[in-house]
């Protein structure tokens, strides 16, 4: 059996519940990242201006396990500091790498702007294209069809067990059933 670890980084708690649920559906380790300076702003400016901000050093040795779960947000289009830097640190040090997100884009949205498919994309490019899958969790798909429109409430939605339902469980469920099958 594959030796499988998830890391993750959340701000909001979304991507922690989602790091969870695939630590407690693989009964695998999991490991925070966290990041030397936790402001917002500050990540999001050394980002756009190519600078990494850090991470502590992670306690696990990646080299142990044959995958590794990256699990954490796309602000903006953005693939965020914590995340970038976690996989320039290591990436030599990892198997096989599935990146896993819960966004604020939806489907439709991925090759937007602030879409998560340009993350994909930036992903496979410095991780590179073997032993790669990426995987996004819209938080629209737990938002009512008539409020779809109210990005303040997109903004402010969190995943919880109450509204963990319907098409965001079967997309997970089919997520860790083909990592389980890997």
């Amino acid at each position: 059996m594959e030796r499988t670890i998830v890391v993750y980084y959340s701000r909001t708690g979304s991507n922690k519940y989602l790091a969870e649920k695939i630590s407690q559906s693989l009964t695998c380790d999991i490991e925070p990242i966290r990041p030397r300076v936790n402001i917002v702003i500050l990540m999001m400016l050394f980002r756009k201006l190519g600078l990494p901000i850090g991470n502590r050093r992670i306690k696990h040795k990646l080299i142990d396990y044959d995958r590794v779960i990256l699990c954490g947000p796309i602000w903006m289009g953005q693939f965020i500091c914590p995340l970038h830097d976690f996989i320039n640190r290591y990436k030599n040090q990892i198997n096989k790498l599935y990146f896993i997100t819960c966004c604020g884009t939806s489907y439709r949205e991925k090759d937007d702007k602030f879409g998560h498919e340009h993350v994909f994309t930036e992903i496979t490019k410095i991780y590179g294209e073997d032993n790669i899958h990426c995987e996004a969790l819209p938080i629209p798909l737990v938002i009512p069809e008539d409020k779809l429109k109210d990005s303040d409430l997109i903004m402010k939605t969190r995943l919880t067990d109450g509204n963990f339902t319907g098409e965001i469980q079967e997309r997970f469920e089919n997520f860790v059933k083909s990592e389980l099958l890997n």
